[in-house]
């Protein structure tokens, strides 16, 4: 079954919009809720943005289109103004990186933060450098030292501008309980208040309407997963603990849902991938997890989850059983009625690769391994409106553990990972 259709919207700089076509639809009041929760979709109208597709911006977008005769197919630059679409050269960082975060910072640059230099993704050698991407000029510049080496964090922007980074790896391998915030302007890290239920990997995590941030699963090592969530006040350096998971999930994927709810879906732990998803409404104090009933034909490890602009949650790849098996499934949530639809197989099996989504109501979706801790894939697709998928031209180098951030410019950037030998310097963007 294809993805719902969506429609085309004239309010902000004729925006793509994708709106179920089922009733009357209050264009600008949908319009303004959706600028409120995703921060990649719109620009103007709001206020601070939101990190790598896992925040959420109080405004925003890409290029703001000016909805004038002059505005290019998707509202964006004028037609004569835009980038010809396809992969563009970006200059290589100055370390090696996988397991990093990579973190739009609204100004125009990306901050690059942590990960291993070792492209054996069982072996452990965090870095505490961090490095900031500069679109414009196209170059890197070092950024402030962590306190702390870590790898497989999490890290978030938050409503000031800077940036919370969370757990993950250290140089001794295990998880790590402890938590910096990287002040922007100070190019500076200031460890905060520890993770008050203890150490933590591989776990999600996003910033609420309320401008904290909620804190998800992950694990304390690679055999199981942990069920505890709590939140992160900045404006007082607290931590709550907001009640546990009704499952163990590990590697699992955290989004922003309209209304301030969060849903999680899939991870792992001692039993395998999770088919079940769950959510959290951040609106009621006691609000607590609830488990969805419906479950996704497929367990989900090393997936990816990408928010659409009709509300809607694409869910891609997954590794499935031991040793374990890849797969190219893809699931649809629909908040309205808290189901999954199946939708189209990706053209490639994937796991560990990323999956961003454009402007169009599209998904790019690059690399990962297609068979279980393989070669990666240099590969890249993209979900079309109708459902289908398009292989397009791969990326310069095979990739898994990389990360993809949206720029405000209009193009996808990709940084880093291992081509299963090696840790990668290297980054690329891609113009839709």
């Amino acid at each position: 079954m294809a993805m719902k259709p969506l429609l085309r919207s004239t309010a902000l700089g004729l925006l793509l919009l994708g709106v179920q076509a089922t009733a009357c639809l209050d264009v600008d009041e949908v319009v303004d809720q959706f600028c409120l929760d995703n921060p990649r979709i719109c620009k103007d109208g709001g206020s601070d943005a939101g990190p790598d597709g896992n925040d959420i911006l109080d405004a925003g977008g890409l290029d703001g289109g000016d909805a004038g005769q002059d505005a290019g197919h998707d509202g964006g630059l004028p037609d004569d103004e835009r980038e010809p679409p396809g992969w563009k050269s970006v200059a290589p960082m100055w370390m090696r990186r996988t397991g990093h975060t990579a973190t739009a910072l609204g100004d125009g640059r990306v901050l690059v933060v942590g990960g291993s230099s070792t492209g054996d993704l069982s072996a452990v050698s965090p870095t505490n450098t961090t490095e900031i991407y500069t679109v414009a000029s196209n170059s890197w510049s070092p950024g402030g030292n962590l306190g702390t080496a870590r790898m497989d964090h999490t890290a978030t922007r938050l409503r000031n501008g800077n940036v919370l980074v969370v757990g993950g790896r250290g140089p001794t391998g295990g998880a790590l309980g402890s938590a910096e915030i990287y002040d922007v302007g100070a190019n500076e890290w200031t460890e905060v208040s520890p993770l008050p239920g203890g150490a933590r990997a591989t776990h999600a995590a996003i910033l609420l309407p309320s401008g904290r941030v909620l804190v998800v699963g992950g694990g304390s090592s690679d055999a199981d997963g942990l069920n505890t969530s709590e939140l992160y006040a900045p404006n007082n350096d607290s931590w709550t603990k907001t009640g546990d998971l009704n499952v163990r999930r590990n590697m699992l994927t955290l989004t922003l849902l309209d209304g301030g709810v969060a849903l999680a879906i899939g991870g792992y732990h001692r039993n395998g991938a999770e088919t079940t998803a769950e959510v959290y409404d951040s609106n009621p104090p006691d609000g607590g997890w609830r488990l969805l009933s419906q479950r996704m034909g497929h367990g989900r490890n090393g997936h990816a989850s990408t928010l659409l602009p009709s509300g809607q949650v694409l869910v891609t790849g997954s590794l499935e059983g031991s040793p374990g098996t890849v797969l190219p499934s893809v699931d649809l949530f629909e908040p309205g009625s808290a189901s999954w639809t199946p939708q189209a197989d990706m053209r490639e099996a994937r796991f560990l690769h990323t999956a961003t989504a454009l402007p169009s109501g599209e998904v790019l979706v690059t690399g990962g391994y297609s068979t279980s801790y393989a070669k990666p894939r240099a590969s890249a697709e993209i979900f079309r409106r109708d459902g289908g998928w398009e292989p397009i031209a791969p990326m310069s180098s095979a990739r898994t553990s990389h990360t993809a951030t949206w720029l405000e410019s209009g193009s996808v950037l990709i940084i880093g990972g291992t081509d299963g030998g090696v840790a990668l310097n290297t980054a690329e963007r891609y113009v839709p």
